[in-house]
């Protein structure tokens, strides 16, 4: 079996699972988005990679 990445909080994209517990945001809101185009993302291959940036920064100019 091969070995997995080390798990990177600090990295600005995220998969969804990992942009779900670093955010709080429902892994269902964020899929949604993603497909929406409401949530800031590339995808690479099948996996949607989350811009974490700027997700929050566009979450807190929505707050305000």
């Amino acid at each position: 079996m091969p070995k997995l990445p080390e798990r990177n909080d600090a990295a600005p994209f995220q998969r969804i699972p990992s942009a779900c517990r670093i955010t709080g945001l429902s892994q269902s809101f964020l899929r949604k988005g993603c497909k929406d185009g409401t949530v800031p993302h590339i995808m690479t291959g099948g996996t949607y990679l989350i811009n974490i940036p700027a997700l929050l920064r566009k979450l807190d100019a929505e707050a305000s």
